[in-house]
């Protein structure tokens, strides 16, 4: 016996007395989505007839391994989702803190005949609410959802247009 058999197998993979046919038609059930699970559909494509797959999806559990098997891709998934959302709450901080660099930069070369304060002041703020907003994650974020802003807009456009100079802006 070696270590590899003391570790227990996910349901979805071959069990010990399964027939290598009847797993592969059990791979061809679970690898279709869910609302196209179809048992009369694998019989035909394995070329058995329905009530002989009817009796192998029986005796292997197809339907529980299948669900166990969607389980662990939206884990999968989910975790993948994640690890995305926190990878671009991160690099939104960096644009927000570099924001905030150029505008205190630009205030301290500011001479007042060559850019206008109200200029800095505006690229600060915007600088200061994208790094708030990124940092203050809601839950809806984190959960996957897509969250915008209480006017219904995103918040990227909106910013995006209210640095935009040829924008009639708020």
């Amino acid at each position: 016996m070696s270590v590899a058999d003391d570790v227990e197998s996910p349901v979805w993979e071959r069990l010990a007395d399964e027939p290598a046919r009847e797993h592969g038609a059990f791979r061809i059930f679970r690898d279709s989505p869910p609302s196209r699970r179809d048992i009369a559909r694998v019989a035909e494509q394995v070329n058995i007839s329905a009530r002989r797959a009817r009796e192998w999806a029986v005796r292997w559990a197809w339907r529980d391994r299948a669900e166990a098997w969607d389980d662990a891709c939206h884990r999968i998934e989910d975790t993948e989702r994640l690890e995305a959302i926190r990878s671009m709450h991160a690099l939104h901080r960096e644009a927000g803190r570099a924001a905030i660099t150029k505008a205190v930069d630009a205030l301290d070369l500011l001479q007042p005949d060559e850019i206008p304060a109200t200029a800095v002041a505006r690229l600060l703020e915007l600088g200061a609410k994208l790094e708030r907003s990124t940092l203050l994650v809601s839950v809806e974020e984190l959960q996957g959802l897509d969250v915008e802003g209480p006017d219904g807009e995103d918040p990227w456009d909106r910013i995006a247009r209210e640095l935009d100079p040829q924008s009639t802006g708020t």
